[in-house]
């Protein structure tokens, strides 16, 4: 294949020929190619360029020396180096030969095999490539794709039952001119054999009755299109068993009126309750004035770091922690309060963290799911854990993370008689959406997208790149108003023979880093899990302080009575000071740039975080004192 390129440049030009062939010398089929063009030893690239055609002519300013990299299906293959002077030149450049990629999908026995889903293969930047559905044996037919010769590069596949997310697949990996089957294993059952229960509510609190009209509820898969019928009972309940996992069409009857919706339910075998409401009748003049509701959303991710816990990997989940200390921002912990508080490294680091840029989790006792005990037995863990962790810590945790992510109606029950307004699962295991950001008793926020993800075949947590993390993130964000982002300590440390190593994958912690980075370019705030709900800070600064603060600017007040309206916002809890740091100091010097900040403050230049941020300083440094 012969590519060139075409630029006008003022100084003098020259052209490059290339030539790219597979190593075996057969040339290549030049559609999802791309080459990367870098000047001199300039590590910014000069010219990035999708192939389009076979013959191309790149003129480049010449008198220059240039490096050429080549990639194939978002994979790096080659690169050239080549000094342009006072002649053209032809260079060849010879890539490694595709690999063959066949996909086996099956539900979480390993052993029955998932027909009809959808299979999505992704480079590590997010870029689809190849999709496909599975037959009855649940395999794909074989994909070509470029080989992965580069230890960073590595593919991704996405599973899909209809438009419904069930997994990503990865790292993986494939080599020159060989084929392989990659095994693909789903967590959803083959049959779902917990009851599906269905309520049926007449308004938005009462159910249907045996004084209503009988009524049926039929749900067809939209997938095989296959129908089951059930009649609604006097509670207003209609049961269904052994279903297969997918999206299912609602349809009840009687509804002449069209008062009841025809939804898509997704039974997949994480949760069993589902409620229909009776829709109110609108007359058709009315209905063109009713505009959908947007999502409220807090813009803002809560990064959570589960299973901390003693001596196990704890140097990785020191190093991993600190990250998020060093640039001062909010991370949840997962504390497993039976596996932790002797670890006196470990102890130490989190405490000191509290109050600054940690807030402490329930992780629960013991790692079994919340949802093979009666609530007795739950309720008796999360009072032990509580106390565990209060006794550890001297943190009362209002937020928990179920073992597992697994939970039930009896796991909230107990949540709310223990006085936890939180709860962070995911979104396989939790309650279906939506979320409320505002007026709930027990917030669910579930995990979202994560760093890393289980591989049962290697059976390791493997990291996630920043890039995929990202994407799902901003969708969560898009959907459902918040995300969080769940953290694993193994994901972030090295791997050696399958053991996890107690050391950094300094890769991974790179992803992180780029994660964060590119979370505030993109403006999002970074948030505790406690404070994604829109009513979770309902204390406003009044407006006398901030008047107080300009004419504490401008010199017009002394330093005494700018410090009785801080001594307000204590009081008031506005302003949140660690123990460590109540201590009085006989240092009474404040630095000039508060005043700055106060002025600043006062005329709306920066926001009341901030504001309230330079306070707290004075404060843990004893400036200030209460």
């Amino acid at each position: 294949m012969l590519i060139s390129f075409g630029i006008s440049y003022a100084e003098e030009s020259q052209t490059i020929q290339v030539e790219i062939k597979y190593t075996n010398g057969d040339r290549v089929d030049f559609n999802g190619m791309k080459l990367v063009v870098y000047q001199d030893f300039d590590k910014a690239i000069f010219l990035e360029k999708q192939l389009e055609s076979s013959i191309e002519v790149l003129t480049v300013p010449a008198n220059h020396r240039y490096k050429i990299e080549v990639y194939a299906n978002g994979m790096y293959a080659d690169v050239a180096y080549v000094q342009i002077n006072n002649t053209p030149k032809e260079i060849t450049m010879n890539i490694p030969l595709s690999g063959g990629l066949k996909f086996e999908v099956f539900y979480n026995d390993g052993q029955s095999a998932v027909e009809g889903v959808r299979v999505v293969i992704k480079s590590k930047d997010g870029t689809e490539w190849r999709q496909g559905n599975t037959n009855a044996l649940g395999e794909t037919i074989r994909y070509w794709v470029q080989s992965t010769t580069n230890q960073d590069d590595y593919y991704i596949a996405d599973v899909f039952l209809g438009d419904l997310f069930l997994k990503s697949h990865y790292p993986i990996k494939l080599i020159p001119g060989l084929s392989k089957n990659e095994k693909i294993i789903i967590d959803i059952p083959k049959i779902i054999e917990d009851q599906i229960i269905i309520n049926l509510y007449k308004d938005g609190t009462t159910k249907i009755s045996n004084i209503d009209e009988t009524h049926t509820i039929t749900l067809t898969n939209k997938l095989d299109e296959q129908s089951v019928t059930a009649n609604v009972n006097f509670r207003g309940e209609a049961y269904f068993s052994n279903l297969k996992p997918g999206v299912y069409l609602t349809k009840i009857m009687p509804n002449e009126a069209g008062n009841w919706p025809e939804l898509e339910l997704e039974i997949i075998g994480n949760h069993n309750k589902f409620n229909i409401f009776k829709t109110q009748s609108v007359k058709l003049e009315e209905s063109s004035n009713i505009l959908l509701q947007e999502i409220e959303s807090c813009n803002c991710v809560a990064f959570r770091f589960d299973d901390v816990q003693d001596y196990w990997l704890n140097d990785v989940q020191i190093q991993t922690m600190d990250v998020f200390q060093k640039q001062d921002l909010p991370l949840t912990l997962g504390i497993i309060a039976d596996s932790f508080g002797n670890d006196l490294k470990l102890l130490e680091f989190v405490k000191q963290g509290i109050g600054n840029n940690f807030k402490i989790a329930n992780h629960g006792v013991g790692n079994i799911a919340f949802t093979e005990f009666s609530f007795e037995e739950q309720d008796s863990r999360i009072k032990d854990s509580s106390q565990r962790i209060k006794n550890t810590l001297n943190v009362d945790s209002k937020i928990f993370i179920p073992p597992q992510n697994r939970f039930n109606e009896d796991t909230k029950q107990s949540l709310l008689d223990n006085g936890f307004t939180y709860i962070s699962s995911s979104l396989l295991h939790g309650d279906p959406p939506p979320f409320p950001l505002t007026g709930e008793k027990l917030y669910q926020f579930p995990e979202i997208s994560t760093t890393g993800t289980f591989d049962p075949v290697q059976n390791v947590f493997l990291g996630e790149s920043h890039e995929l993390t990202l994407v799902k993130t901003l969708e969560g964000l898009e959907k459902y108003g918040f995300a969080v982002i769940t953290m694993h300590p193994q994901e972030f440390s090295t791997i050696v023979n399958g053991t996890y190593q107690n050391q950094l994958n300094t890769n991974q912690i790179f992803e992180l880093k780029t994660l964060v980075e590119k979370l505030q370019n993109e403006k999002i705030k970074i948030v505790y899990l406690d404070q994604i709900n829109l009513d979770s800070q309902t204390e406003r600064i009044p407006i006398w302080l901030k008047n107080n603060a300009e004419w504490w600017a401008n010199d017009q007040i002394d330093d005494d009575t700018f410090v009785q309206g801080i001594e307000y916002l204590i009081q008031q809890n506005i302003i949140k000071i660690p123990e460590q740091f109540i201590e009085k100091s006989s240092q009474q010097i404040i630095p000039v740039w508060i005043k700055n900040n106060a002025e600043w403050w006062a005329n709306d230049q920066i926001d009341d975080d901030t504001f309230v941020q330079g306070i707290e300083y004075l404060i843990k440094n004893g400036i200030i004192t209460y």
